[in-house]
């Protein structure tokens, strides 16, 4: 009996002692995987605080940069890439172009600011320019009340036929959409860009029942068209049909150029 009770309390001590060790390896454990989640969370926002500083200091590369002379940037490319072509209104090149091309857009839309900046430009020079192309652009003004108070101002630049410099040089200085950027001070400092355009007589014109009409008829020939967003495009012959601008594989160059060439083999052929 002696010898079966001493078994027993040797089992239980035994037992006790792996418990114990378990018991031990868990809470060191524990404390590794707290250190390790203090760690963790330490080097996150040390990662977050170098992302920060880098984004408070890098200034962005995004907006062009003022040239020598500029109250505007970018203001010196707009007038170089416009200079020589006429404009009427809404209306960029020569009135008897064979072809006509609409562009729908927003002044705050991104997407239009990336056809403005790097797609339209080579359109204007190489079909604008030599007089095959027209180019139209129509203001939706959709996206909000920055859009809207954009949209004013180009149509009055527009009474002027600066309407295509103030809508170029806007995209070029575009902010970020809906945060309140399009004040005075700033569609001012736009038309201070814009070579020949009287700033405060477009400050005065805003309101022009012309201009206020310019945009109604915009939104629903947009709307006419079965558009949702922008920039959107038509194209065809002046005077006659104009056809979407399909854009299922994205927008680029080569998206606008090839509808642009068959309308112009349609107008000579006629």
């Amino acid at each position: 009996m002696a010898d079966t009770g001493g078994t027993r309390r040797e089992r239980r001590a035994a037992a006790r002692a792996e418990r114990q060790a378990a018991e031990k390896a868990a809470a060191a454990k524990a404390r590794q995987r707290t250190r390790l989640f203090q760690l963790g969370g330490a080097l996150a926002l040390a990662v977050a605080v170098v992302v920060v500083i880098l984004i408070a200091t890098s200034g962005g590369d995004d907006g062009p940069t003022k040239k020598a002379g500029e109250s505007v940037a970018g203001a010196t490319d707009t007038a170089a890439l416009l200079a020589g072509i006429s404009q009427r209104g809404a209306e960029l090149g020569d009135p008897r172009a064979p072809v006509t091309m609409i562009e729908f857009g927003d002044l705050q839309c991104p997407y239009c600011k990336d056809a403005s900046d790097q797609i339209l430009p080579s359109v204007i020079e190489n079909y604008v320019r030599d007089g095959r192309v027209k180019l139209i652009f129509r203001d939706v003004a959709f996206l909000g009340d920055d859009s809207i108070r954009a949209a004013q101002m180009a149509g009055a630049a527009g009474l002027q036929n600066k309407l295509w410099d103030y809508v170029h040089l806007f995209y070029l200085n575009q902010g970020t959409e809906n945060t309140g950027y399009v004040t005075d001070d700033f569609l001012r400092e736009i038309g201070s860009g814009v070579r020949g355009l009287n700033v405060d007589r477009a400050f005065a014109e805003r309101a022009d029942p012309q201009v206020d009409r310019a945009l109604q008829d915009a939104r629903e020939e947009w709307t006419g068209y079965g558009f949702q967003g922008t920039p959107s495009f038509v194209v065809g012959p002046t005077g006659g049909t104009l056809e979407p601008v399909s854009t299922d594989n994205g927008l680029n160059y080569e998206a606008l150029k090839g509808p642009i060439d068959r309308a112009i083999a349609a107008a000579q052929e006629r």
